[in-house]
């Protein structure tokens, strides 16, 4: 289990965090949504181990991740969004680099290689920017990791390899691990992530399962919005696309990042007031 506990982080007169906290549970694959700049890769990166924060506490299975033990520290990979491309072929990174990973797994490895159609044989320096970036998933979901954290693993990946990125998730044994994707692109993953977190300059809007969230809110097409409890809408040629603060059919996960975003104040109050036993994670 990874804890985040009353995090205060910035970059030095910005503050970017205010007593920010999560939890993630084993099996959760989680989609940490935001614009850029939002702060998606900050956390991750003290999530990691990476950054420190000002004050506050990272705990993965009880063990804090901020005093950088190694065996805590292999137990987490994270992808940057731009992956390291080394002069190795894949193999070679696997028999170079996975000494310190002692729970990978080799034949898991060349499965996902196959699946993304990588090349095991051919330098990793030398392949385009989304073949890299296909490798270094197939490194951190191989890992044996427990927490693998990716940071926009969908950005440069055409909408073929986005499909065999999905599917891969489903090779890996979730009981014991958590997922921490980080997107601007809802779409891409919405079909995968959950629970789903928003944040928004420093504060996390959201912290639901996605079936909450997109049950809670419905899509209409309407030519007027007068007397419909609108939290956002989109005008195009043929009238409205309305997301609105009742139940019905089931809001696109984008819709409703976008509404988050555009009007916060409302999304939060639509969201929250619906949910009595669910108390908001953070400011």
């Amino acid at each position: 289990m990874l804890d985040v506990s009353n995090i205060e982080f910035g970059y030095n007169k910005q503050r970017l965090f205010t007593n920010l906290s999560l939890s993630v549970e084993p099996g959760q694959i989680v989609g940490l949504l935001g614009l850029n700049g939002a702060g998606k890769t900050s956390l991750l990166k003290l999530i990691a181990g990476a950054l420190y924060p000002q004050s506050g506490d990272i705990t993965l299975y009880g063990k804090s991740t901020l005093q950088r033990n190694p065996e805590v520290l292999a137990d987490i990979y994270f992808v940057p969004e731009d992956p390291w491309g080394p002069a190795l072929t894949p193999e070679s990174w696997l028999n170079r680099y996975g000494v310190f990973r002692p729970n990978l797994n080799r034949d898991l490895f060349f499965t996902l290689l196959e699946e993304f159609k990588v090349d095991r044989t051919k330098l990793i320096s030398r392949m385009s920017y989304g073949q890299r970036k296909k490798c270094a998933l197939a490194q951190a979901m191989a890992s044996g990791s427990r927490l693998i954290l990716l940071d926009e693993p969908t950005n440069g990946l055409d909408i073929p390899s986005k499909a065999q990125f999905r599917r891969s998730l489903s090779l890996v044994d979730l009981q014991d691990k958590m997922f921490i994707i980080s997107t601007h692109q809802a779409r891409d993953l919405e079909t995968v992530l959950d629970p789903i977190l928003i944040i928004h300059e420093g504060e996390l809007l959201c912290n639901f399962s996605a079936s909450v969230i997109t049950e809670q809110f419905s899509l209409r097409r309407t030519d007027s919005l007068n007397g419909l409890s609108v939290i956002y809408a989109e005008k195009d040629a043929l009238g409205y696309q309305a997301l609105l603060a009742e139940p019905g059919a089931g809001a696109d996960l984008e819709m409703l990042f976008t509404a988050a975003i555009q009007n916060p104040e409302v999304f939060k109050q639509a969201l929250y007031s619906s949910q009595p036993s669910q108390t908001k994670e953070t400011h």
